[in-house]
């Protein structure tokens, strides 16, 4: 299948120099699932090895070639066996194939298998539409794991879809794909608001970067206006009231990079920060993106959740906690809101002994989320490196733990930590230090603070939460 795919590819960049590349031999993905590898923000970049060396496995339905950076060789790169020449959104880009011996994804070995050589200083391995094309891929965003399918035509998942309407857990929307007519990249139609002004038109769905991205010519055209930045800088960022990839289905409000976009038959990407809101199945060759969550029920001011398993609608089914232990040992953990929170929120976490009991300490510990709408995810590793140094007690008394269970929800963000982040705050000091992802703008700190007085406890009358973990 990649030979072919290869092949096809060839012709129509119209150029092949050098020898011919050699067709691996395909995958064997169908029916596997991969973790992703812990970060806040939602990318999927699976574990994998070159030989050795321990790598992350970057997964970019939208590149047709796939990829590997020269700092995995060090100052000696394997010699290229030919060249290809692939499109970009910029036009061709002319590649040195390089043969990649040892390469697992996960525990699953490529024997044969080539990609194009990248002068990035990070290594990483990129697997672009010549392997990925055959399958589905179902990302979890609270279990942080992606699963691999064989492609479904479109019909087949609408019967899926119909199947779904008598579940009162669930809801589910079912896009179309289009292709771009060069680069053969997927395509899906989006409208990005701010408040008057209105950009509509074609974004490439993207699997490799986690932030969605504008153009910003087009942008500005329509009346979309950049964040501010220091004089002289070009514009970074744009924050948009909402992007929605159909009539009331999206994501508000939201933070996307801006800047140069080469190609003329989009407006930009679409990246996780929007679909990674649902349960998504992307099919590039179904043309299908499936997105599943559980459906919300008004009941005055606040929003009820479907419990995932189950029947009934409750407040404390809007959050949902799953942890797993990382190959090194440290706890990594991931939360998400299925409501929407228009005042964001503090959702505070139990640290867990081996016996599953709670751990008497003197660290409290929560995810703290911005203004943001449902759907909203994000993973931490507890406890992370910056504790041993600012707060050693906290990071010792994290360090035994053995789990974490739901315990409080407020409404409202955290003054330290302005973003959707986790926190720990040590009631002896009453410092709090905060880890909280990078953006568009690159505002990822973590900063220990001193605060006036204690933090307030939650109020008796917010409810304890169960430990959902919904499947």
């Amino acid at each position: 299948m990649r030979g072919v795919l290869l092949v096809a590819l060839l012709w129509l960049a119209g150029c092949l120099r050098g020898a011919a590349v050699p067709a691996p031999e395909k995958p064997r993905f169908a029916g596997r699932t991969f973790p992703l590898l812990s970060t806040p923000a939602l990318r999927l970049s699976v574990p994998g090895r070159l030989g050795e060396r321990p790598i992350p496995v970057l997964l970019d339905v939208a590149r047709p070639l796939s990829l590997v950076a020269t700092a995995c060789f060090g100052a000696s790169p394997p010699r290229p066996e030919g060249k290809v020449r692939a499109p970009e959104p910029s036009g061709m880009r002319e590649w040195a194939m390089v043969p990649l011996p040892g390469l697992q994804v996960g525990d699953v070995p490529l024997p044969g298998f080539s990609a194009g050589l990248t002068g990035e200083k990070f290594c990483a391995v990129t697997l672009g539409a010549d392997v990925l094309a055959p399958y589905a891929l179902t990302v979890d965003s609270l279990r942080r794991e992606v699963s691999f399918a064989s492609s479904r035509s479109r019909e087949a998942y609408a019967a899926e879809l119909t199947a779904l309407q008598g579940d009162l857990a669930w809801e589910g929307h079912l896009l179309e794909l289009s292709r771009e007519p060069i680069g053969d990249w997927p395509l899906l139609a989006a409208r990005v608001a701010q408040g008057e002004a209105r950009l509509t038109g074609p974004l490439v769905l993207s699997t490799r970067d986690p932030f969605s991205r504008l153009a910003q010519g087009p942008a500005e055209a329509q009346g979309l206006r950049p964040l501010e930045t220091a004089a002289g800088l070009p514009p970074r960022a744009i924050l948009v009231d909402s992007v929605e990839v159909a009539v009331g289905l999206g994501v508000h409000p939201l933070v996307v990079e801006t800047g140069e976009w080469a190609s003329a038959s989009s407006l930009g990407r679409l990246g996780p920060d929007v679909w990674g809101h649902f349960l998504a199945t992307v099919d590039v060759q179904g043309g299908v993106l499936l997105l599943l969550r559980p459906r919300v029920r008004d009941s005055g001011s606040r929003q009820l959740c479907a419990r995932t398993g189950g029947k009934g609608f409750d407040e404390a089914f809007c959050y949902a906690l799953h942890t797993r232990r990382d190959p090194d040992g440290v706890l990594a953990l991931s939360v998400v809101t299925y409501r929407d929170l228009p005042e964001g929120g503090r959702l505070h976490l139990e640290p867990l002994g081996a016996d599953g009991a709670p751990l008497q300490t003197g660290c409290r510990v929560g995810i703290t989320f911005a203004q943001t709408s449902r759907g909203a995810t994000t993973q931490h590793r507890l406890p992370w490196p910056a504790l041993a140094q600012s707060m050693p007690e906290c990071h010792a008394e994290l360090a035994s733990g053995h789990g974490y269970a739901l315990a409080l929800f407020e409404e409202g963000s955290l003054p330290e930590c302005s973003l959707t982040c986790a926190f720990v705050h040590e009631t002896r000091t009453r410092r709090t230090l905060c880890e909280c992802p990078p953006t568009p703008l690159g505002e990822g700190v973590s900063a220990a603070v001193r605060k006036p007085r204690p933090s307030r406890l939650p109020p008796p009358e917010e409810r304890r939460l169960e430990p959902e973990d919904p499947k």
